[in-house]
């Protein structure tokens, strides 16, 4: 029998596949929801003629792990100190977080041109230890009024050689760096579209990070490649007067989505895509007001990202 108790621990790589030995006291990650792969394999088929019926025999190969879970959307207490959750978007495409001593910890996309972190994760289930090194992945960050802010993050990694699976009690676990995070309401959050404050029943951010298992002569490792985050947000239908969200559909105008959450200095999140593009516009019926369900693509401009990511 193996109890259903969950523990992840999250650390940067030094060196692409080398484990970075993450630790309970440093590098617990305070998840919801997880759930994990601990194999997933591909497999090499032969289809062999024979002279009956039934299945040949095949073979495993491009061996792989991944995991899923959840975590809260808060600050990391100290405005200019960057979230624990900032290092594990760091594996799932988003660069390094610039710090602003005493204001800021600042995260963009990673560039091409600039190898892609990576993270070991050992996860503990009951006591069950899964080793899995070289992971990346890719985010999505989810605003809902009335609830807590969230991101859900989603890894594939190598299994490494050397003992990935044993029977193990995960050492007592840090959380102090994970702050409690704040509800997603009128006093504490404000997001706009366009310049427009809406009245927002929540917003959904897909980074959407191309990721995948690249397994050639010489070389064996996960792949982070193009990206590109949709947007999802619903809305009570502004008047036309008030905005007409309709005319940029229908322009294809780039329009600003600006998202500040938080009120005290250390625990705010800031979410901003200065270049978003309306793809779509559905209506719907809550309480018996109009409701508006818009789709829309984060894009780039000349010398601009696509998101900022803040913490302050």
């Amino acid at each position: 029998m193996v109890d259903m108790i969950k523990v992840v621990l999250a650390k940067k790589e030094a060196t692409y596949n080398v484990d970075s030995l993450p630790t309970a006291a440093a590098n617990a990650i305070l998840t919801r929801n997880l759930t994990a792969t601990p194999v997933e394999t591909d497999r090499i088929t032969r289809n062999l003629d024979a002279k009956t019926f039934g299945a040949t025999p095949d073979a495993p190969s491009n061996e792989r792990q991944t995991i899923r879970y959840e975590v809260e959307l808060a600050g990391s207490g100290t405005a200019g100190i960057a979230a624990p959750w900032m290092e594990l978007y760091e594996g799932a495409g988003m660069a390094a977080p610039v710090l602003t001593a005493a204001t800021r910890a600042q995260q963009r996309p990673g560039l091409p041109s600039v190898i892609p972190s990576s993270l070991t994760q050992h996860h503990y289930i009951g006591n069950q230890l899964r080793k899995m090194t070289g992971s990346r992945g890719s985010f999505s960050m989810d605003f809902t009024a009335g609830q807590y802010p969230f991101s859900a993050l989603e890894y594939t990694g190598l299994i490494p050689a050397a003992a990935p699976f044993s029977v193990a009690v995960p050492a007592a676990t840090n959380l102090v760096r994970w702050r409690e995070p704040v509800e997603v309401n009128t006093a504490n959050t404000l997001i706009t579209l366009d310049g427009y404050a809406a009245f927002v029943r929540y917003v959904k951010i897909n980074a959407n990070v191309q990721t995948n298992l690249r397994n050639l002569v010489g070389s064996r490792y996960i792949n982070r490649g193009q990206h590109s985050f949709a947007v999802d947000m619903m809305i009570e239908a502004p008047s036309q007067a008030a905005k007409d969200y309709y005319s940029a559909l229908r322009s294809g105008a780039q329009v600003p989505l600006a998202i500040t959450h938080g009120l005290v200095a250390g625990n705010i999140v800031a979410v901003n895509c200065p270049y978003v593009i309306i793809t779509g516009i559905n209506e719907s019926d809550e309480d018996n007001q109009l409701m508006f369900s818009i789709q829309g693509i984060a894009t780039i401009d000349v010398g601009q990202d696509d998101i900022l990511i803040e913490c302050r």
